[in-house]
């Protein structure tokens, strides 16, 4: 807390017990005068805690600098409390220069890149203080962000953190590992395979859910904090799955979100709402079921009506979906606008792609919101309509910085098996330079992906298959 202290134009010794009026007789050596044209206009804040000066029952505390040095009490564990004997110096002294640095940059470097809001991020405001916490630190947690950092640093051409990203992620897998096995899972364990310590996605999201059913429910924080890890869960579970043609193969997490969640509202760390992703989630289930179809026999004649049936009601919900502004991201409204509506469009991409045009071929329309409505159905014929929505789409990303959350769209766009040699250029600029900002193994594989179709494409090499990725589980999208 910080206390307002009152200028005085002198100091009175502490062996007077009584304020005396301030006369020629009573000052004596009492007084002394100091200058204060340099306090003039301006306040004084002492930084201090009663813990400073007494403990709970208000005795003042043994002024021992020994004992209340940082030498011999470190500042972090349970049991410390600040003092005037000790400077309170900067938050991360009290680690080694190796660990001071790698949380700095995770702090200042990785972290406020991982929302698209400069007023809410669960990295800044929830993860990191987990991780750093004085009182009660989450040690695997910790460790997790120290080899993130330091295998960034490491991926952008620093080797001096190469085996320090290798230790600290063994010392993050070791204690959640413990905290597993004693059946006491905290918010900082859930946390820690948040941001990846895991090998697979599958492990890796199932892990995460199944900790967060057997956290503690009942305070204000445990809320906010499973708000926060079932939209990263879920949402990268959808992502991830439709970069594969049949997702069926990779175990599924349970991807409903919590009965208080808007769905209308964009989420500023996925860059649309969770209405929207609900729906890609539709189209990936209804393109797998009719996948596996197809893969053994034609489709039947009621199947067919179905399906189309089916499609087409999805996109109608494309084509209106409302997508509204969080109320403190008003000041970026019109950059989240521009993200949340890019996403409507790649999901219609999508839709095509994997399901075909509408039986009544519609114009998308290229701007909505709440307040607005799409025009109604023009006739289009199917090339020119995904060649229109592709361009659509890199027009919008035109407009946009380099950020991972366009890496879902450009996705798309490079694997939707067009000629356009600008085109294709444009999105494999766009991913070297998201990379070149985030060199995320998401990325890295994305891009991969995207050069390998293009080549496919260019010397009709049989793929296979309709659809995606053909490595190993699936890639983060989200």
């Amino acid at each position: 807390m910080a206390y307002e202290l009152p200028l005085s134009p002198g100091t009175w010794s502490k062996r007077s017990s009584k304020i005396k009026p301030p006369t020629k007789l009573d000052l004596g050596r009492e007084y002394q005068a100091v200058p204060i044209d340099q306090y003039a206009d301006r306040w004084i804040f002492l930084n201090t805690t009663y813990w400073d000066f007494g403990d709970t029952s208000g005795t003042e505390r043994e002024r021992n600098p020994l004992k209340h040095s940082a030498i011999a009490q470190p500042i972090s564990g349970q049991g410390y409390h600040p003092s005037p004997d000790r400077p309170l110096g900067h938050p991360l002294a009290h680690y080694s220069a190796v660990e001071n640095l790698l949380i700095d940059y995770f702090i200042r470097g990785i972290a406020p890149f991982c929302s698209l809001s400069q007023n809410y991020n669960p990295y800044l405001s929830l993860v990191t203080p987990l991780a750093l916490n004085i009182q009660q630190p989450h040690e695997p947690l910790r460790n997790i962000l120290l080899a993130i950092a330091a295998n960034q640093l490491r991926l952008q051409g620093d080797c001096r953190y190469e085996r320090a990203a290798y230790i600290y992620k063994q010392k993050a897998l070791h204690g959640l590992q413990n905290e597993i096995y004693d059946k006491k899972p905290s918010p900082g364990a859930v946390a820690t395979i948040t941001d990846g310590c895991t090998p697979s996605w599958t492990t890796h999201l199932r892990g995460g859910l199944q900790l967060m059913a057997l956290l503690p429910q009942q305070s204000c924080e445990s809320q906010i904090l499973k708000k926060f890890f079932v939209l990263y869960f879920v949402a990268h579970d959808i992502m991830g799955r439709t970069g594969v043609e049949d997702p069926s193969t990779v175990e599924r997490v349970d991807n409903s979100w919590l009965e208080d969640d808007d769905l209308e509202e964009i989420d500023v760390l996925m860059g649309c709402s969770r209405g929207l992703m609900t729906v890609i989630n539709k189209i990936s289930e209804l393109a797998t079921e009719r996948s596996k179809i197809m893969k053994t026999r034609q489709l039947t004649s009621s199947e067919s009506s179905t399906f189309n049936a089916a499609r087409d009601d999805i996109e109608h919900t494309l084509q209106y979906l409302p997508q509204k502004l969080p109320p403190y991201a008003h000041h970026q409204s019109q950059y989240l606008a521009e993200v949340a509506d890019l996403k409507r469009l790649a999901a219609l991409l999508y839709l095509r792609e994997r399901l075909g045009n509408p039986n009544v071929r519609t114009q998308p329309n290229p701007s909505l919101n709440r307040n607005q409505i799409a025009p109604g159905p023009v006739e289009i014929s199917p090339a020119p309509c995904k060649t229109h929505l592709v361009k659509m789409i890199i027009d919008k990303i035109r407009k946009l910085p380099d950020s991972p959350t366009l890496l879902w769209p450009l996705y798309l766009v490079g694997n939707v098996g067009l000629d356009d040699e600008e085109h294709r250029r444009f999105v494999l600029d766009r991913l070297a330079g998201i990379q070149k900002i985030r060199n995320l193994g998401s990325v890295r594989r994305a891009r991969m992906v995207v050069e390998y179709a293009y080549r496919a494409k260019d010397i009709d090499y049989p793929r296979g298959k309709v659809w995606g990725d053909d490595g190993p589980g699936i890639i983060s999208l989200a």
